[in-house]
């Protein structure tokens, strides 16, 4: 017995005797197993080369161009956008051309033009706004950029491509056709494409055209072929003429910091994969909670062949030798569930492959791969993950008591005081750990230190169970029968219910902890809105290229409620004056932050991000606010004129502020949503001359101070008010107040019944992801099930002498059932409610060193606020116990066993 040979033969007899309990094992490894093997496919089949990755963006060209500026500009090395510098100058009156740009490239080079907007056209229910993209898809230069997939190019002026969701709004199919929401123009649909970027785009694609999708010139590009590779100095050298560009070898090659534009703006171009470390610490997430299952059967294992392990040692095997014998299960077991496990991971992630492209953000994937390395390391995983289940067994089998074992004398009634202080100790620490990482400014490096912090946290959980599990059966005096022994056996068994509680545990704490930061995020997202999720905002355009807008009169409004769940309208003005201007709320010079775009005319780097961080001046400033459902941006806040009934409608508030407030709007005051603009009581309006870079001027008005504040800078006045300070109301739309979300079907409708000569635009806003707290939800709900049952059924068959005991000195029947449903009941309810408690306190001490670390950081961006994931909590806490208590009680045979006892 020195080596594992006879080892590993003992383990193969003893799987082969215990059936059950070994394919119990089995497939409880098998399944992580399967589930990372298939997350590994994917990995590997979502993430992009870097060459794979501009195929996608620029077909076989060696980059995509635009020309937005008749300057110089500055731009991110994997970014198209650009930076203008403060003296850039606007880009001429003339569109640029292929000529002129192909002056700019290196000789023989060789262009497309590629260009972006939208079209407004006929849907199967009315009329819709869809991506548009004017590109000759079939020029070799494209190939890659859209996959074909039924029918041929576009070959005229008069054809068109979709994709799969464009054509499902449209309502058509391949050679079907479409037109204009205007009616000047049908084409016909000569094929069906999809975008591997976005596999639920809704584009149309047109070949080239005389026909214009946007006003934008960063939305005229173009696809470069050159006679070689476009290196980041020669992007840079385009960019001193205001031309941008993407380049091929750039993104394979990243320039070093010191070659990139110090802009105090970063941004990475990221794998589309999982990052190494983060597998890595997932694979170590998922080892501890297949550890925790799977030990409390290791354990019953042991301590069924607790008496044969004790001959062995009373014939002279060494406690090592012991251990040995034990661990060889979990040798044999782990081999068996790794091969099976990843077989079936591969083949999950090869038959899968359109889940795995809609869990990717619908992108497509890459061709089909598997990388053998990564499945030989999971096979190694998951054998380590049996051994390390069955270490704690052997090491508690090696040291027991051969005597004890012999006579059948058993149990562990108390817990060693070292293990609880190790665990609050390891608690607290995994705390530590998490608040730091969730402090580091390096993104790469935050995420994966929040999970070592986690991990360590739930170790020192599981150390602290046995503990727990021993001071709740102490209130076993004050129970029923069936609960008191239940409790006092959980408590003698700790080896095998402690790690029973932890997998619970260990399922609910993640569940809870992603579903609260799931619903922060969101939170967060729609507090940056300035409008309302469900409200409308419809503009009435002048189509004759002078870019203004009308009043939007009373009876498209009306059109509108025929078809939109119209709440309540409101007509929207913006003060003017006399020449072209905007008017904002505007902040006294004394306490102006000296460190905004607009003083500096760049964006504030390193040195000055610190200088306005100590400025308390600068507090609260945002780089750009939006407004009515993001139709208006702008970084110095919005003045608007509104009836007297209207602010409601404009900023949420309760009804008695509202009446405050209308009232102070109808004595001529200027409402304000913070008190910095307010100077001495009056209301601070800024005016700034449109394309001119002259000082602005003020004036004040009576002010009254917004009681709750708003999301974003806002000031509000009444049209008379705005003439007393010699404005102009000057129309700009109506906003529509909805009783529900409307549909996008309603939403094309209602551009139908307006026209052409409408915009109308639906604040969607940002809602949270239920169905992936769902999916967290099942996942915790089934692995809690899964542990209790098992841990019931392990206990039940550990203690049948015990039972039959209870039925040799008169226990009815019943006792069993309440016995085993009891059981089932602390595993699951003390493993949720522990779980819960530790998700809720993990959770809330990342969003607050969030908070914290971005305090740090100017512009500050919104603090995330603390949600709580009710579905959730619910289901762990109060549904999932309750359903284990049901299943076991409903699952167990009535009859006690009748045994003889040794």
């Amino acid at each position: 017995m020195r080596g594992w040979l006879t080892a590993l033969r003992m383990a193969r007899r003893e799987a082969r005797r215990a059936k059950g309990r070994s394919l119990l094992v089995i497939g409880m490894i098998l399944l992580p197993a399967a589930a990372l093997s298939f997350l590994a496919v994917g990995d590997d089949n979502f993430t992009l080369t870097p060459e794979e990755s501009a195929d996608r963006a620029m077909g076989t060209a060696q980059a995509v161009i635009s020309w937005p500026y008749g300057g110089p500009v500055q731009q991110l090395h994997d970014f198209l956008d650009a930076l203008p510098g403060r003296d850039t100058p606007p880009p001429p009156a003339a569109e640029p051309t292929d000529e002129a740009l192909l002056a700019l490239l290196p000789a023989g080079s060789r262009v497309i033009p590629y260009r972006l907007g939208t079209l407004t056209m006929r849907t199967a229910t009315g009329t819709g706004t869809l991506s548009a993209r004017m590109l000759d898809y079939a020029d070799p230069l494209a190939q890659g950029i859209y996959t074909q997939l039924s029918g041929r190019a576009p070959a005229n002026p008069d054809e068109v491509a979709l994709t799969r969701s464009a054509a499902s709004r449209l309502g058509v199919d391949l050679n079907g056709s479409v037109s204009l929401a205007d009616g000047s123009r049908t084409f016909r649909v000569a094929s069906l494409v999809e975008d591997p970027k976005e596999l639920k785009a809704t584009t149309i694609i047109l070949p080239p055209q005389q026909l214009r999708l946007s006003e934008d010139r960063a939305d005229r590009q173009w696809l470069a072929a050159t006679p070689s590779t476009l290196t980041w100095t020669q992007v840079k050298e385009l960019n001193t003429h205001g031309v941008t560009a993407l380049s091929r070898y750039v993104l394979a090659h990243t320039p070093s910091d010191a070659e990139l534009y110090q802009t105090g703006v970063h941004r990475s171009s990221g794998s589309h994969g999982i990052p190494p470390d983060v597998f890595t610490l997932v694979a170590g997430v998922a080892t501890l909670e297949v550890v925790l299952l799977a030990g409390p059967a290791f354990a019953v294992g042991a301590r069924r062949r607790r008496r044969e392990l004790a001959l062995v040692a009373a014939a002279g095997a060494t406690p090592a030798q012991v251990r040995r014998i034990v661990l060889a299960d979990g040798v044999v077991l782990g081999a068996v569930a790794a091969v099976i496990g990843a077989a079936l991971g591969i083949a999950a992630g090869a038959v899968l492959r359109p889940v795995l492209e809609k869990s990717f953000g619908y992108r497509a994937a890459a061709d089909f791969g598997v990388s053998p390395l990564a499945q030989v390391i999971l096979i190694c995983l998951a054998v380590l993950t049996g051994v390390l289940a069955a270490l704690v067994p052997a090491w508690i089998t090696g040291r027991q008591d051969v005597v004890a074992a012999l006579a059948g004398r058993r149990g562990i009634t108390r817990t060693r005081r070292r293990w609880p202080v190790l665990g609050l100790v390891l608690a607290a620490a995994g705390i530590g750990v998490v608040i730091f990482g969730a402090t580091l400014d390096d993104e790469d490096r935050q995420f994966p230190v929040i999970l070592i912090g986690v991990i360590v946290f739930e170790l020192g959980l599981v150390a602290c169970t046995p503990a727990l599990v021993g001071l709740v059966a102490r209130l076993s005096r004050w129970t029923p029968l069936a609960l008191r022994i239940a409790l006092r056996d959980t408590s003698r068994n700790r080896t095998a219910a402690a790690p029973a509680i932890s997998a619970v545990m260990a399922a609910v704490v993640g569940t809870i902890a992603v579903g609260v930061v799931s619903i922060s995020i969101t939170a967060r997202e729609a507090s940056e809105s300035a409008g309302q999720p469900g409200d409308v905002i419809v503009l009435r355009i002048n189509r004759d290229g002078s870019g203004g807008v009308r009043g939007v009169p009373a009876d498209a409004i009306e059109r509108l409620r025929t078809v939109l769940p119209v709440a309540s309208a409101h007509e929207i003005n913006m003060p003017n004056c006399s020449g072209r201007c905007f008017i904002h709320p505007a902040i006294p010079a004394a306490i102006a932050c000296p460190y905004s775009g607009d003083v500096l005319g760049h964006l504030p780097n390193a040195d000055e991000q610190r200088a306005a961080r100590a400025d308390r001046r600068c507090d609260d400033v945002r780089r750009v606010n939006r407004y009515f459902s993001g139709t208006y941006g702008t970084d110095s806040g919005l003045a608007v004129i509104l009836d007297d009934t209207s602010a409601s409608a404009m900023v949420s508030m309760p009804a008695g502020d509202a009446e405050a407030v209308n009232a102070a709007m109808r004595g001529g005051a200027v409402v304000v949503s913070d008190a910095r603009y307010l100077e001495s009581g009056r209301a601070l309006l800024g005016i700034g001359e449109i394309g001119s870079d002259g000082p602005e001027r003020t004036v004040t008005a009576p002010g009254f101070l917004l009681p709750r504040g708003a999301k974003a800078p806002i000031a509000m006045m009444t049209s008379e008010t705005a003439r007393s300070l010699g404005f102009v109301p000057a129309p700009f739309g109506t906003l529509v107040k909805t009783s529900r979300m409307p549909t996008v079907a309603e939403e094309d409708a209602a551009a139908a019944v307006l026209g052409t000569e409408y915009d109308l635009v639906v604040d969607r806003g940002s809602e949270p992801d239920n169905q992936m707290l769902i999916i967290l939800a099942i996942v915790a709900a089934v692995i809690t099930l899964g542990t209790a049952a098992i841990a019931t059924g392990l206990m039940a068959a550990d203690g049948r002498a015990d039972l039959a005991t209870l039925g040799a000195v008169g226990a009815s029947p019943r006792v069993r059932k309440l016995l085993s449903l009891s059981q089932s009941g602390v595993i699951a309810g003390l493993g949720s409610l522990l779980g819960a408690a530790a998700g809720l306190g993990v959770s809330t001490a990342v969003l607050a060193a969030l908070n914290q670390r971005f305090a740090g950081i100017w512009p500050a961006p919104t603090p995330f606020p603390i949600g709580v994931p009710w579905l959730n909590v619910a289901l762990a806490v109060v549904a999932v116990p309750v359903v284990a208590m049901l299943g076991a009680g409903l699952l167990t045979r009535a009859r006690l066993p009748i045994e003889r006892r040794e």
